[in-house]
């Protein structure tokens, strides 16, 4: 009989073990077809399973089951203040087996309410633990007689705690991974909304500036709105390829720059013939801070040129090339075949084209070559 007992124990302990609990909807029946399976085993009439709130001053029940009523019940609280000899025990890791409930040291407590109103003689409780941290406490109960748990038994109580443990840690682990997905989620629609308002800002000033620049009667103005509708869109570009490639942190050089040089030879067609684009695909990102100080050097130094080699340069010609230098290194060559002129001297004049360019080169990461009397080219080098 005894051997028959052991089989069975073994038996509904490998079965127990196959139970996940899936949602919170599943709980309460799988719990509840849980609790029928060991008290059929144990021969003993109630089971519970109680967790202890934040600060350990109560137990809050998340299931109970009684064979007598066959009812499935939860959330009763037991207060630390009530039974503080039966929590001190808990806390100190005891497992607590009370033949007689109402008499046992650890117990005793209960016999004022508990132990009567369920009509409990013999308790088993086994804490129970996650990562080594004190959770709850899992709880079987004799009633109408008292009980004599075996050493089989207190083990197959003891293997069922470590059960009903892990798969409250997978639940805690869901829980968590559930309330980070959903953090990321608000924060993503919050990214997106946030890079539609700037989108929708730099595109009013752009149409601002469109329409200001059909009504100014000299080219000086006319060339001075062009000149910031270009720098606007070189960041509201950013924010297009942003929301494009849903990333809202980075993006790809390569790509970007593509993306200027089409704007540029739609916004001045009559030198579309005159770009030279040698841009090669590199799968290399830059932060959204370094494209913006980027794309506003590249806007400036095609404007420059525009602006005084475009009609000054036989056979004008443009050169917006991207190469791989060595391992883990790019460069970006940019200017045209116009006269060279000495950077550095102009630059020393502070006039706001040539100071931009030189602020924000020396805010990114890259070595940068300046234009000098012998040639117009500006080459920056990256670090992959």
């Amino acid at each position: 009989m005894v051997e028959e007992q052991e089989i069975n124990l073994l038996e509904e302990l490998n079965s127990l073990s196959k139970i996940h609990f899936l949602t919170p909807n599943d709980i309460d029946a799988i719990m509840e077809d849980f609790a029928k399976r060991i008290l059929l085993c144990l021969r003993v009439e109630r089971m519970n399973v109680w967790l202890f709130n934040q600060d350990h001053s109560a137990l809050i029940s998340i299931g109970e089951y009684d064979t007598r009523s066959k009812q499935f019940s939860k959330n009763n609280i037991l207060l630390e203040k009530d039974y503080p000899t039966y929590f001190k025990a808990l806390i100190a890791n005891e497992i607590i087996i009370a033949e007689d409930i109402c008499t046992h040291k650890l117990t005793k407590e209960f016999s004022k309410d508990y132990a009567p109103q369920n009509d409990i003689y013999t308790l088993l409780d086994i804490p129970l633990r996650i990562s080594g941290e004190l959770v709850g406490v899992m709880c079987y109960e004799k009633t109408g007689s008292q009980k004599n748990f075996t050493k089989d038994e207190i083990k197959f109580c003891l293997s069922v705690s470590f059960v009903m443990a892990s798969n409250l840690e997978s639940r805690k682990r869901r829980a968590v991974q559930e309330k980070l997905e959903s953090a990321l989620y608000e924060k993503d629609l919050l990214l997106k909304e946030i890079n539609h308002r700037v989108k929708n800002n730099f595109s009013i000033l752009i149409s601002l500036m469109r329409l200001k620049k059909t009504r100014v009667k000299t080219d000086e103005s006319r060339s001075l709105l062009e000149e910031y509708e270009n720098r606007i869109f070189s960041m509201l570009k950013i924010h297009d390829m942003l929301e494009k490639n849903n990333q809202y942190s980075k993006l790809n050089i390569s790509d970007y720059l593509k993306e200027l040089i089409v704007e540029f030879r739609v916004t001045y067609p009559q030198i579309n013939h005159n770009f030279k684009v040698d841009v090669h695909y590199f799968d290399f990102l830059i932060s959204t801070k370094k494209a913006i100080h980027l794309g506003l050097i590249v806007s400036e130094i095609l404007l420059n040129s525009i602006k005084y080699a475009s009609s000054k340069t036989k056979n004008y010609e443009v050169l917006i090339q991207l190469k791989q230098i060595s391992d883990r290194g790019i460069e970006l060559k940019i200017g045209d075949n116009g006269t060279g002129f000495d950077f550095e001297q102009l630059s020393a004049k502070h006039t706001l084209g040539l100071d931009l360019i030189k602020e924000l080169a020396e805010s990114l990461d890259m070595f940068a070559k300046y234009p000098t009397k012998d040639h117009s080219y500006y080459t920056f080098d990256f670090s992959i």
